[in-house]
């Protein structure tokens, strides 16, 4: 039984560990830095077409981008997500049972 524990734990974390780094260093970063530089663009056709008088009213500056996640990457989200949550609550239950022991 506790065989079966220990080898669960190991895979969860590995999990945790593969989707975090993927997450930390793939396609996020890419889409928020595409996102920035689009926006600098849309700055700077708003203030070009204040100084050539354009009315800024009716046209439209934002920026609608296409969706490329799926049901893996969501899926694979709200695991790490809840890995996440679980392991701050097991960290935060052994420090409190550490901080107890040495206050007694």
């Amino acid at each position: 039984m506790k065989k079966t524990i220990k080898i669960s734990l190991i895979i969860i974390i590995i999990i945790f560990v593969i989707l975090f780094f993927s997450y930390q260093n793939g396609y996020y970063l890419d889409k928020n830095r595409e996102t920035m530089i689009l926006t600098e663009e849309k700055i700077q056709e708003y203030e070009d077409d204040l100084k050539n008088g354009v009315d800024v009213s009716k046209k439209d500056y934002l920026i609608i981008s296409d969706s490329y996640d799926n049901d893996y990457t969501r899926l694979s989200l709200k695991i790490s997500n809840k890995i996440e949550k679980l392991f701050d609550k097991i960290i935060k239950f052994f420090l409190k049972k550490i901080s107890n022991t040495i206050n007694d």
